[in-house]
């Protein structure tokens, strides 16, 4: 534990029992040794409670994870089921799919373009009508 040797616990008795004296050091020595065992028997507790709480804390993960998979393997079934009756879009559906694509100008490549070419026509068009512009 604290890797002292034969020859250093002989210096360190041969020093206890030159200032405690022969008839105090069994009792000093009584003394260490309760310390001793109440030390490790507190540490023993902790120990286990530490180990107690990890399991706790284990189980929790686990019941977690369970609970999670079957949730998300039931969310898979409902999606799968879900997309096999409408594997087939509907007439309203194709329509709205027609409805929202829109024509790209050339060199535009992002909607966002597209709202900023469409202003920048419609700018030159209030000009000639003499609306003042915000610019």
């Amino acid at each position: 534990m604290f890797n002292i040797g034969f020859p250093e616990l002989l210096i360190i008795v041969a020093i206890a029992l030159i200032v405690f004296g022969p008839n105090k050091l069994p009792e000093l020595a009584r003394a260490f040794g309760k310390a001793m065992r109440e030390l490790k028997k507190a540490t023993e507790e902790v120990k286990e409670s530490f180990e107690a709480e990890t399991r706790d804390i284990n189980e929790l993960k686990n019941t977690l994870r369970d609970e999670r998979d079957k949730f998300l393997a039931g969310l898979t079934e409902g999606v799968s089921e879900t997309a096999e009756e409408t594997s087939t879009p509907s007439e309203a559906t194709t329509e709205r799919m027609a409805e929202s694509q829109t024509s790209v100008p050339e060199g535009a490549s992002t909607p966002g373009q597209v709202k900023i070419e469409k202003e920048e026509k419609e700018e030159p068009e209030k000009a000639k009508e003499g609306i003042p512009s915000h610019g």
